[in-house]
């Protein structure tokens, strides 16, 4: 103290006035640096669990089946978002499935050990994340033979893992520069204090204390919180500024992040409920809207039918062309149907080359017509490839879905049964059964 007041004015002045700015650009530093590395981390670890959620069910055909080009594509569209570096697909037996990039911390036991999503390793500036596909088991075999039910209580079976690495060191470099940034403007306004000591020691307490609170709203969240520019002198007025333009971009950033996020959430859900090949809903979401179909039959009897459409002769054409020509002629059989059926009916691809029509508010005529015009329509089809012409047939069960049908395994069940005797009977058919009845003991040839 006392060689404080040995000291002149001026000097006096001066370390009154810098010794309260360094402390308060000590504080703006570490509060932002403090937070922005929590919501970083947080934002990051969201962003992992939130890929790999959609990603696993996603993955579920491709796991199934078998089909490394939609696994190929699944991760494809996983490594377009932003920061992720790799990502894999493994199966139950912790083979690699699928993968794009270089996995760098990989590690098998405890990917392996995942059930739900969850980050499983942190290395180098990269953040790892896991989880597991699960699959239900299926109702209905491929050539509509009876299949047992499972019950609705049957857990999930663990079928493989899907795996995702997010680098962050970019943004890590990014918030070091920011913070040298903000220690710069510290410097500046320090420097320019000095020279205006005595005249700014009156006015920088009130300008100050309105950063410091903006800081403080910053750090509990309030992203578009901004300060006025003005009082205090040119440098504080920079400072002001400065924090300004920090605090935009840091919202900027965010909100872009966010909405990545939840672009990239909405593109995986739409793979989760989607066949890649046709476009059509899956067997995932077939299964949920039959579940729907019978609901709405007891409680308001908005009743309806179900088809299940099996090519005929489908594996001539994939013997003869190979696997491209069966792809491009299920895509054509499935724009077939789906413009042949009316806008509130629903047309899925529940594998292979059959396909499930869920005809919603159709009267027993009406699901007759259309199920004998679908099956026309397929057999009038030419399916031309590289100079050759191919003829196909369909074979329709269908059955009715009313307020005495109990579940969806009924109406399934009917439906098998009725797929399976339009088969037996000659294909090119239409059968009709009602529900109820007992399977076939085996299937046709």
């Amino acid at each position: 103290m006392r060689t404080l007041r040995a000291l002149p004015l001026t000097q006096r002045l001066l370390l009154t006035v810098l010794v309260p700015v360094s402390l308060l650009s000590v504080l703006i530093s570490m509060l932002y640096l403090n937070r922005a590395a929590d919501l970083a981390e947080q934002a990051t670890r969201d962003r992992g669990i939130a890929i790999v959620s959609f990603l696993a069910p996603a993955a579920e055909y491709g796991v199934i089946s078998g089909s490394v080009a939609s696994l190929r594509s699944l991760l494809a569209a996983a490594r377009a978002q932003q920061d992720v570096v790799a990502a894999a697909i493994y199966d139950r037996s912790r083979e690699l499935s699928a993968v794009t990039g270089s996995p760098a911390i990989a590690d098998l036991d405890r990917v392996a050990a995942t059930v739900a999503p969850r980050p499983v390793g942190v290395s180098a500036g990269r953040h790892a994340f896991a989880a597991a596909v699960l699959s239900l088991p299926i109702a209905v075999d491929d050539l509509g033979g009876a299949a047992a039910i499972a019950p609705a209580a049957a857990e999930p079976e663990i079928i493989g893992w899907v795996y995702v690495e997010l680098d962050t060191r970019a943004y890590v470099e990014r918030r070091r520069t920011t913070a040298l940034t903000v220690l710069a403007l510290a410097l500046a306004t320090m420097m320019g204090t000095a020279v205006l000591a005595v005249r700014l020691a009156r006015s920088v307490g009130e300008p100050v204390g309105r950063l410091v609170e903006a800081v403080r709203r910053m750090a509990a969240g309030d992203l578009d919180v901004r300060v006025s520019v003005g009082g205090g002198g040119q440098e504080l007025s920079e400072l002001q500024q400065g924090f300004n333009n920090m605090a935009r971009s840091i919202a900027d950033a965010t909100y872009n992040l966010q909405a990545r996020v939840e672009e990239a959430t909405g593109q995986l859900a739409y793979q989760a409920l989607h066949d890649p090949l046709t476009g059509l809903p899956n067997r995932r979401a077939f299964e949920q809207a039959l579940e729907d179909a019978v609901l709405a039959s007891r409680r308001a009897a908005d009743h309806g039918a179900l088809c299940f459409i099996d090519l005929d002769r489908f594996k001539q054409v994939n013997d003869a062309c190979g696997h491209a020509a069966g792809d491009a002629l299920l895509h054509q059989i499935g724009e077939l149907i789906r413009h042949r059926v009316r806008a509130q009916d629903l047309i899925c691809r529940v594998g292979g080359d059959e396909f499930a029509l869920i005809l919603r508010g159709c009267s027993p005529d009406d699901a007759r017509r259309i199920a004998h015009g679908l099956c026309d329509a397929v057999e009038n089809h030419a399916f031309e490839w590289e100079g050759q012409t191919f003829s196909i047939g369909a074979s329709v069960g269908l059955t009715r879905i009313d307020d005495h049908t109990k579940s969806p395994s009924e109406v399934l069940k009917a439906a098998d049964i009725a797929c399976y005797e339009a088969k037996r009977s000659g294909r090119g058919k239409v059968v009709e059964t009602a529900v109820g009845l007992a399977p076939p003991a085996r299937k046709p040839a």
